[in-house]
């Protein structure tokens, strides 16, 4: 044992790959120690540690402590002699604590993961405020960090965390309701956006349409009924960019092989007939019914209305030749149908369809559909992106994918909280598509990937890719969680149930950013997707304070427990200002509730109902 040392604290008692188990020594009076003037705990969960090799330095976190139970009192004969020779050492059992290696320094150069590993009796020591020094100085004059709050376990040192780290390698956030998960994507957005990183790019998908005041004029804001005075954008989703399966699902429904295979051919020959009304038309040979091309719908749906409702004047023979004429004729774009004389029940003229699908109720869903002004971002979107008949369209996906993360704003925010819930993760999944298959074609292009980096940002992540549950949203951020690091295309995942988030996408995450978190299914599955050998850490969760949280992985250079700081603008979900919201003493005028009725209809909040909530009651609506 080192004599004079006091930041010895014990000795290896055995080695499993980076887990240590440590003895510690019997003669410490106290956990409690006191360095340089400075009180340090012996045994803290999540403490750090310091094993000397030579010259080098290796660190660990502490993940278990205990004690060995103490044997049976000395009167007892079965130990004889031998207890009580042994009784001094063996009488009180010893403490004993497992660490976890994390990385090493050399020459105070500190660095992730081991190049050697201790062995049985080496000494373990306590870290100082020196070497957390040592440890954390790696961002200091080093470019790509930025600075989320504090080192909970040391005043003073700020918790910089990589950016390359968070953007390449994934990340999630983690933690129940009120845990702070909102204000530190709010922090982290901030501090991208703050002007030191003037070509960062982020996407932020926001179900609950909370981050825009939050942001302010550092992203620009889409959604579906924007407030335009403010400076947000219409979110336009074009149907023909949706792969068959989705289009179809969403308008017609299930069917049967047979004419899903049929319609599916009629796509097709629409989408090669309009290609060649594009600037740059592709090989007719290359399309299939999911390129992205546009095509009439409302074409569509007219011409499989009119196959079904036609009637021949003959049984056999029938072909459009010989079909009868029509007593109306529809209007494709205003969705009316073809009217014909009915067909007779009996074996006379006239006669009807003998290839009929029988498909009335779905085509009554798609026009139903076509028609729903939910949809009319998807089915009749605006700003030149809707087809007209021979699928000719104003303004194509460049110009679509260039309003979205081509400005000059770092941030894009799709506000989807408008979305009908039935196909947000359709529509969803679609936007990210979209976005991630053009960015992967210009990858040799200033504008790709690999020059120009992209964050996704998912918030409320389990409602797209839940486990065991196959969607387009789950589709393509899978494929982004596998593939899209090589492409520049990074992927964090914000959530209060990460027992519900697929598994395999969860495990793509190289850095995993935990808050309090006190559901036990919730911590075993975070347990279970934490890098390293560092699950044991997850068992604090519980107890962390609001707005604290422990990184771990690529985005700090050790496993830390950090105070994030408070966002400059809060979200509008943050929670409300109570008890001072409900000390007010005038209550609000009951004539607003008529106001709140038209909002639910319209499907849109009233900014000058808010402004005058904000006058009259002291800000409520934003408390």
């Amino acid at each position: 044992m080192p004599l004079g040392d006091p930041t010895y604290i014990g000795q290896i008692a055995s080695v499993t790959g980076a887990i240590i188990r440590v003895r510690l020594r019997e003669d410490m009076p106290s956990t409690l120690v006191m360095i340089g003037g400075e009180s340090y705990r012996v045994g803290q969960i999540g403490g750090f540690f310091r094993v000397p090799l030579g010259y080098t330095n290796l660190y660990a976190v502490c993940t278990q402590i205990g004690a060995d139970a103490a044997p049976p009192g000395s009167g007892e004969k079965a130990f004889g002699a031998a207890l009580e020779d042994d009784r001094q050492l063996h009488l009180s059992g010893y403490r004993w604590m497992t660490i976890v290696l994390f990385g090493e320094a050399l020459g105070g150069e500190f660095e992730r993961g081991v190049g050697q590993y201790p062995t049985v009796g080496d000494e373990v020591h306590l870290v100082t405020n020196d070497d957390l020094k040592v440890i954390y100085g790696w961002a200091k004059g080093k470019k790509g960090t930025i600075s989320v709050g504090r080192i909970a376990a040391a005043s003073g040192i700020s918790a910089d965390i990589s950016v390359a780290g968070l953007v390449s390698r994934h990340s999630a956030i983690v933690g129940s309701t009120g845990a702070g998960k909102s204000n530190l994507v709010t922090v982290l957005l901030e501090t991208v956006s703050d002007g030191s990183l003037p070509n960062a790019r982020a996407i932020v998908i926001d179900p609950h349409g909370e981050y825009a005041t939050a942001l302010g004029d550092r992203a620009r804001v889409f959604r579906i009924r924007p407030n335009e005075a403010a400076g947000e954008r219409a979110l336009w989703v074009p149907f023909w960019a949706l792969p068959f399966v989705e289009l179809q699902q969403l308008t017609l429904g299930g069917l049967q092989p047979n004419h899903e295979a049929t319609i599916r051919d009629e796509v097709l020959d629409m989408k090669v007939a309009a290609a060649a009304h594009l600037a740059v038309p592709p090989p007719p040979e290359t399309l299939t019914a999911d390129t992205p091309v546009p095509f009439s719908i409302k074409k569509l749906w007219y011409e499989l209305d009119r196959f079904e409702r036609m009637t021949f004047p003959v049984s056999a023979n029938q072909t459009d030749a010989n079909v009868h004429p029509p007593e109306q004729v529809g209007d494709a774009m205003l969705l009316q149908s073809d009217r014909y004389p009915a067909a007779s029940p009996y074996n006379q003229a006239p006669y009807k369809n003998q290839k009929k699908r029988n498909l009335e109720r779905q085509l009554d869903l798609m026009r139903s559909r076509l028609k729903d002004a939910r949809f009319s971002f998807l089915f009749s979107p605006g700003g030149g992106y809707e087809p007209d008949l021979n699928g000719k369209v104003a303004n194509d996906l460049n110009t679509l994918v260039r309003d979205w993360v081509g400005h000059d704003k770092p941030i894009t925010l799709f506000d989807v909280s408008g979305l009908p819930s039935e196909v947000l993760p359709t529509i969803v999944g679609t936007m990210l598509r979209i976005v991630y298959d053009m960015l992967f074609w210009a990858q040799d292009l200033p504008i790709g990937g690999r020059l120009q980096p992209l964050l996704v940002v998912l918030d409320e992540a389990h409602r797209f890719v839940p486990e065991g549950v196959d969607t387009p949203a789950h589709r393509t951020l899978s494929m982004i969680a596998k593939e899209g690091r090589k492409y520049g295309t990074g992927l964090m995942l914000v959530t209060q149930r990460p027992s519900e988030i697929d598994s395999a996408i969860l495990s793509q995450c190289g850095s995993m950013i935990a808050l309090r978190l006190t559901n036990s299914a919730d911590r075993a599955k975070v347990s279970a997707a934490v890098p390293d050998d560092l699950g044991g850490l997850v068992d604090q969760l519980p107890s962390l304070r609001t707005g604290e949280g422990v990184f771990l992985g690529e985005v700090m250079p050790i496993p830390s427990r950090v105070r994030v700081r408070k966002a400059k603008q809060k979200p509008v979900g943050d929670d409300p200002k109570l008890p001072d919201v409900w000390q007010v003493p005038d209550r609000p005028d009951g004539d607003l509730y008529t106001q709140a009725l038209a909002n639910w209809r319209a499907q849109s909040t009233s900014v000058e109902v808010e402004n005058d909530q904000d006058e009259d009651g002291e800000g409520q609506a934003n408390a």
